[in-house]
């Protein structure tokens, strides 16, 4: 009996990345996670969502300068409250530990955070990158979010920034280079997120994943 698997997607803002790993998910009938990924990390360890989600791709450069809330855990004493003082780092780690958690009891499909680097010892792992033309990433957030095509490009400049600063600083690896994964894949080339999960899925296929 195979291991579970994981397939690790990587993208660049308004590729379609998130799309395609949601019809992977459904496809395969395994789960999926993205932001729902913090939620998972909050739960295990005790830290507040917000905490996360505040540092969620983001390179570490410094320490955080301030306390964070740790969760209560006397439940019904609202007055009850302690803090903690916590480094990027250890927030990239504690939610490493979680991802290793979850693909040790389940296959599943995980969206960014580094995943391709953390869980690079999976015995069943496919890394994919997704990327696309500017014209058909800006004309996405355009029609996604109903932003002007300007606000669209800001939102894509700062983002892959982000994504690139983050993963490059994790993984001493560069973001978005082919040498980083098993499959880049240019959704515009292919013409619809339909055909770059056929793709992925024939890829799997070819490989006996």
């Amino acid at each position: 009996m195979k291991p579970n698997f994981l397939i690790t997607i990587g993208r660049q803002i308004g590729s379609g990345g998130l799309a395609t790993a949601s019809m992977l998910s459904e496809q395969l009938g395994v789960p999926m996670y993205d932001k729902n990924l913090l939620l998972e990390v909050s739960k295990e360890s005790g830290l507040a969502c917000e905490l996360f989600e505040k540092r969620d791709e983001k390179a570490a450069k410094r320490p955080l300068g301030r306390f964070f809330g740790l969760r209560s855990t006397m439940q019904g004493n609202d007055s009850f409250s302690a803090f903690n003082a916590i480094s990027d780092e250890q927030l990239f780690k504690i939610q490493s530990e979680v991802m290793r958690n979850i693909v040790e009891k389940e296959s599943c499909i995980i969206v960014g955070r580094c995943a391709d680097y953390v869980l690079r010892d999976h015995p069943r792992r496919l890394s994919v990158f997704i990327s696309a033309s500017l014209e058909d990433r800006v004309a996405r957030i355009v029609a996604g979010q109903g932003i002007s095509e300007s606000e669209a490009r800001r939102l894509i400049e700062h983002g892959d920034r982000k994504r690139a600063d983050y993963y490059n600083y994790y993984t001493f690896k560069q973001w978005g280079d082919s040498s980083s994964y098993h499959l880049c894949l240019n959704s515009s080339k292919l013409g619809s997120i339909e055909n770059v999960v056929k793709v992925i899925r024939n890829y799997m296929e070819i490989i006996n994943f």
